[in-house]
Parts: C-alpha cells; structure tokens; sequence
C-alpha cells in the first residue's frame, strides 16, 4: 500500500526507487514534473511523451517514485515482436537531481529489458550539447554507435554480460504504512481492515499481510498500521501494480488524513 506524497524537502537519497504505471492519480503530478530549463533542450516534456506513448503499440510508460514520491518519468520502446529495446525517454525532476534517482531507475530498466524476449542490446540516443546526458549513459556502460538518428547520436549497452551474471540472493522486503483517518470511527476502520486483509492470498507476489489498529489512542498515535512482506524489491512493486491492490488504495485516499511508509531489508 502507497502513502501520500512527500514533499521536496522530505525526500532523501536514500528512499526507496521504484517504477509505477502513469494512471489518473498520479498523472497531474507526472505531468507537473520538469527539469532545468537548461536541460529542455535534451528531453521533451512529459506531456509530449505521453501523447507519443499513447500512440504507439510499443510504448512501456512508468512513473519514477522515491519513497512515495514522484520524481521522474521514463518511457521504453519495448518491442519483443522484433526484439528491439529503446530507452525513448528518461527525466529526474530539477529538485530531484543529484539523489541518484536517475540511475537507480534505469538500473530497474535494464533489468526489466534483460528479461525480454530475444533481449541482447538497449539502445538510446542524446542530442550533443554542453550538460546532455552521454557521460550518465556512459557510467553505465552505454557506448557510442556511430550512428546519428534525426541529429540524435545513438548509443547502445550490450546484454549479454548483464543477462548472464548470477543475480545476487534476493532480499526479503518489509513494507510498514501508518495511516491516520479522516473520520476515524469503528465503521471506517473496520472497512479498511477488512479491504486491507482481504488483499491476503489475492497477490502471489504478497508473502505476508497484518493489520492492526491502535489501541492507547495518544497525540502522537496513528489509527491504523499496515505491514506486508515481499521476496524482494521486484515482488514488492508488482503488489503496487496489482489491481486488487489498486482498488483498495483507492477507497483508502478517499478516507485519510495523512500516511507514512517505511521500507527495509533483513541485513
């Protein structure tokens, strides 16, 4: 279960990365997202990206959380049909920059591509110019062509390593929320526990589910605590995506006054 956003002063480089569907919750933020009027020259902006996703077959759009906020957008041409794999657009947020949130998401992209059909290559293009992104492309192995697409140089990162190399031993994930309602009297907290349990055994990637309410009532206290449980990172945002989950988020932003979340790993 999501929290409620944070804001810019909040979020740390240390929250949590995570790629999300574009839906209509998020969408006015997605689209509020820009970055240094010094970089429009290198990205479109994300209202143009979505127009262009929304027409084409191929378009794999995501919003790029921090925690429990948005701070970026990143669109792949992921055509497993032909087997070619496309970076089409990346952005971090101005106020989000410099958190490492750029590269923790394309590390999630990559990934994600290694896992496609016939994947052996991604490849992406930048315009040339004074702060364009190659340097980012290169720290992560992306490596210039030749080519030039529409004044665009092409560059490419080869799978085949990446693919092959043992994954590392999955983490198991914890995900803590608190919610504090609106109203929060016995009939509203009863119908969110009841949603909240009702999600067990509906998500094959939820390991485990417990919901408690709170008892000493104090200022400090919130009315409701939520934690479920996850093989790893990747279980964890295929429950966020879900639609079972969806829909009980759904009710639950229609009844609470605030949320905070907590996500860790057993070290």
């Amino acid at each position: 279960m999501t929290g409620t956003s944070e804001s810019a002063a909040t979020v740390t480089r240390v929250a949590t990365v995570t790629l999300r569907p574009v839906t209509p919750e998020n969408l006015d933020t997605i689209l509020s997202l820009k970055v240094a009027p010094a970089q429009e020259n290198f990205v479109a902006n994300n209202a143009k990206s979505l127009a262009q996703g929304a027409y084409n077959r191929y378009a794999w759009r995501r919003a790029i959380y921090a925690g429990e906020t948005p701070v970026g957008f990143v669109m792949l041409y992921d055509n497993p049909d032909e087997a070619e794999y496309f970076l089409w657009r990346l952005m971090i947020d101005q106020r989000y920059q410099r958190f490492g949130f750029g590269r923790q998401a394309l590390e999630q992209v990559i990934d994600y591509v290694c896992g496609r059909p016939g994947a052996k290559e991604l490849l992406t293009s930048y315009v040339p110019g004074e702060g364009c992104p190659q340097p980012f492309y290169a720290e992560l192995g992306f490596v210039e062509t030749g080519d030039v697409d529409e004044g665009e140089t092409v560059m490419r990162l080869v799978l085949a390593e990446r693919a092959q190399a043992t994954a590392p031993a999955p983490r198991p994930l914890t995900h803590v929320v608190l919610f504090k309602l609106k109203e929060p009297a016995p009939e509203s907290i009863d119908k969110a526990v009841k949603l909240l349990r009702g999600l067990e055994g509906k998500i094959p990637e939820l390991r485990g589910i417990e919901v408690g309410v709170d008892t000493l009532h104090t200022q400090r206290s919130y009315d409701m605590a939520l934690i479920t449980r996850f093989d790893d990172l990747a279980g964890m945002q295929a429950y966020q995506a879900h639609p079972e989950h969806v829909a009980v988020l759904e009710y639950l932003r229609s009844v609470l006054a605030a949320s905070v979340a907590v996500d860790f790993v057993q070290d």
